[in-house]
């Protein structure tokens, strides 16, 4: 049911592609904006992702489209800030192809393989996509949907393909909370991270590592949810029943003192033990190894607490800043 739904999504991308016979490209052509910290993005990939789709899958053969949205995507991939290929770059790859008997795209494709450095070392000129919507599996459709963005359709596969699990693996979990992010379904998260942390304690190989991480993911999770009243129950028994010495010198150990200022700033009253214990952990942690939110969220953390360290943290965050300036 839900795959039969996203193939009638893909087929209203019809009105799009008759749009764009009739001139009007607005929705696909490229449109560069700044996407705050992320850099440069273009505001219409998506809409071009889809409209690929619906070529492939419905099997239009129209080389003037194609060729079109082909060198929009081009300028995308060679001016983006993340970079990468992409499956819009893929599709496009794949029906192009079609028309390059004589080499006349030629330059199009060696332009793809050298846009970025991801497509240096991963594009594929001669790269084929399937093009048989049907030969998609359930979990297949719902990646299509996360990629096209195609958030109700990508509910309804979620809930069949959980149906369909009769044995919960660590993967599936993953692949879940993944996909109840995505879908703004982070409530349901809390079992799933319980149920991995249940997991690793249980096992008797689980490394201090992955005792630790664990733990971590579901403080993380408590923190987003702003319920910091289980995040510090979590903070504090980390400290009390884990060997934490054995990460000390691992990005892990960072992440929870990051996590524990974060509890901190919002749980001043019930906090003042696990502030007093992070900052001294902190101390411990040699400048030249911090970065940049790690200090940031020590210095909300102790001016939550009044604690005249964070003018400390202030100064040496202010260097931090400075040494990127040089």
């Amino acid at each position: 049911m839900g795959m039969e739904r996203l193939r009638i999504k893909i087929e209203e991308q019809q009105a799009v592609y008759q749009a764009l016979k009739a001139g009007n490209d607005d929705t696909v052509r490229y449109q560069e904006f700044h996407n705050g910290e992320w850099g440069t993005d273009d505001k219409n990939y998506t809409n071009r992702l889809r409209l690929a789709y619906y070529l492939l899958y419905c099997h239009i053969e129209d080389e003037e489209a194609v060729a079109f949205l082909f060198e929009e995507e081009l300028k995308d991939r060679e001016r983006n800030s993340f970079q990468g290929i992409g499956s819009t770059l893929q599709i496009l790859t794949h029906l192009i192809s079609k028309y390059n008997g004589d080499g006349k795209y030629a330059g199009l494709l060696e332009r793809a393989k050298n846009a970025n450095f991801d497509c240096a070392c991963g594009y594929d000129p001669d790269g084929q996509m399937e093009d048989d919507f049907g030969a998609n599996s359930l979990p297949d459709g719902i990646w299509l949907c996360r990629e096209m963005e195609y958030r109700d359709v990508m509910g309804n596969l979620v809930d069949e393909w959980k149906e369909n699990i009769t044995e919960w693996s660590d993967s599936d979990r993953r692949a879940l909370i993944d996909f109840n992010t995505f879908l703004g379904r982070d409530a349901e998260n809390e079992r799933l991270y319980q149920e991995q942390l249940a997991e690793i304690l249980s096992a008797e190989k689980s490394s201090m590592r992955d005792i630790i991480s664990g733990y971590k993911n579901l403080i993380r999770h408590y923190i987003h949810m702003s319920d910091y009243g289980k995040a510090l129950c979590l903070c504090e028994k980390v400290i009390k029943t884990t060997d934490y010495e054995q990460i000390r010198t691992l990005r892990l150990f960072k992440d929870i003192l990051e996590a524990c200022f974060e509890v901190t700033a919002n749980q001043t009253e019930a906090a003042a033990g696990l502030w007093n214990w992070a900052k001294t952990e902190l101390q411990k942690v040699p400048q030249s190894s911090r970065y940049g939110n790690l200090y940031k969220r020590g210095i909300e953390a102790a001016k939550a607490m009044d604690d005249p360290y964070g003018k400390q943290l202030e100064q040496e965050y202010e260097s931090f800043l400075a040494s990127f300036r040089r």
